[in-house]
């Protein structure tokens, strides 16, 4: 299975994205529910998105249409110098283990390597087991935790 990777049409492409959105995150945060309201914000930052010269979303398409995607983010660090941001890589179940990922990373590192940035940081949930190995496995390392607690 043959995947091209190319930038984000918003309007081809939102409703697909947006039709990701809730595994995306409702995989990542156990117990958050994608709500009308939220997809509604998701697809207004995706138009965003598409306007913004500091970000790129890339989209990884397969026989049928997308399958995956990562958006990208450009920063400036606390020096003052470039780096980038995964802010979000999906692929779809049933294109996952077949390279989508690693495809998408490339291309993003790639696109950051462009612009002088200096590294890449992303967020990944601890317990998204796939995820961090596929993230360790392209020499990503922990850098920081973030914590949290129920308040009852």
């Amino acid at each position: 299975m043959t995947v091209v990777v190319r930038r984000f049409d918003y309007p081809r492409d939102v409703e697909t994205l947006i039709s990701f959105m809730p595994e995306l995150y409702e995989t990542n945060f156990p117990g958050f529910v994608a709500t009308p309201e939220f997809l509604s914000r998701q697809r207004q930052r995706l138009r965003e998105a598409a306007r913004d010269p500091a970000q790129l979303v890339l989209v990884a398409d397969g026989s049928r249409g997308p399958v995956g995607f990562i958006w990208l983010v450009l920063e400036l660090d606390s020096r003052g110098r470039r780096r980038g941001e995964v802010a979000a890589l999906y692929v779809h179940p049933a294109w996952r283990g077949k390279g989508v990922a690693r495809k998408l990373m490339a291309e993003g590192e790639e696109y950051f390597r462009s612009w002088g940035c200096h590294t890449v940081h992303l967020m990944v949930t601890a317990s998204n087991e796939r995820a961090v190995g596929l993230y360790r496995s392209l020499g990503y390392t922990v850098t920081r935790y973030q914590m949290e607690k129920p308040l009852r």
